[in-house]
């Protein structure tokens, strides 16, 4: 497996600076968070994202890439959107349906100890929630999906044995844990709109729909600092693999 070009940098920095050399990235992450914000414009993001990992495992990771035929870009970002939901959101979806249930079980139950049980199921849901993100699941099934152009491939187990494996594992969780600051915007902006929604005032659906829009924004700019960390951190762990 080659990479043309430079060898990028695996860290957090190195993946803003990536980002940034592009001067319309901001113009851009706004356009794909205000078409993620329609709903139906979601895999336009996912496939913007998608295209940023292809084109940066080429070796031309900026500029970000421009507007291209919508339907194709709406399809491959169709299918990187099922991707993060079979490693990430169905795993997490039917944990917390688990959750559900032996709570309320517990709970009816009677128990003295029935609430203590619950929270510590809560705290092994949080850490499993917590190694559904680490194990880097979603972002080696973009990885996989750029590669071979096929999404059978991508969705399948394969992908997690490729992301846990002896090769990847190592320089997938560096890149992991060098991501999660790329995230804090995001969250903030969340906590905002959170905020915004359990506030009455005079425009409240305006500015909680502005909020909203920033906060997507935010997403589509952090998973491309992501797409440049794993793309690093895939060549870092190909070429440790190759001995080199």
């Amino acid at each position: 497996m080659s990479f043309p070009g430079a060898p990028p940098e695996l860290s957090l920095g190195a993946a803003f600076a990536t980002v940034h050399r592009d001067p319309t990235w901001w113009a851009k992450c706004l356009l794909y968070g205000g078409l993620a914000l329609s709903g139906v414009g979601l895999p336009l993001a996912a496939g913007f994202v998608l295209e940023s990992y292809d084109n940066s495992r080429r070796g031309f990771p900026t500029p970000l890439p421009p507007w291209s035929d919508p339907t194709t870009r709406w399809l491959a970002g169709l299918f990187a959107v099922l991707i993060d939901f079979a490693f990430f959101v169905l795993p997490l979806l039917v944990g917390l349906l688990l959750l559900m249930c032996a709570s309320i079980g517990l709970l009816l139950g009677g128990s003295d100890t029935g609430p203590a049980v619950v929270w510590a199921i809560v705290g092994l849901y949080l850490a499993f929630a917590a190694a559904m993100f680490a194990c880097s699941a979603s972002p080696a099934g973009r990885l996989r999906f750029v590669e071979e152009g096929r999404p059978e491939l991508a969705l399948s187990a394969g992908t997690l044995r490729w992301a846990l494996g002896p090769t990847m594992r190592g320089s997938f969780l560096r890149a992991r844990l060098a991501s999660l600051p790329a995230y804090l915007p995001a969250l903030l902006l969340g906590a905002v709109v959170a905020a915004a929604g359990g506030a009455a005032f005079p425009g409240q659906a305006l500015a909680a729909a502005a909020l909203l829009w920033l906060t997507l924004s935010a997403v589509v700019y952090a998973h491309l600092v992501v797409a440049q960390l794993y793309v690093a951190a895939e060549r870092e762990g190909r070429r440790r693999g190759l001995g080199m």
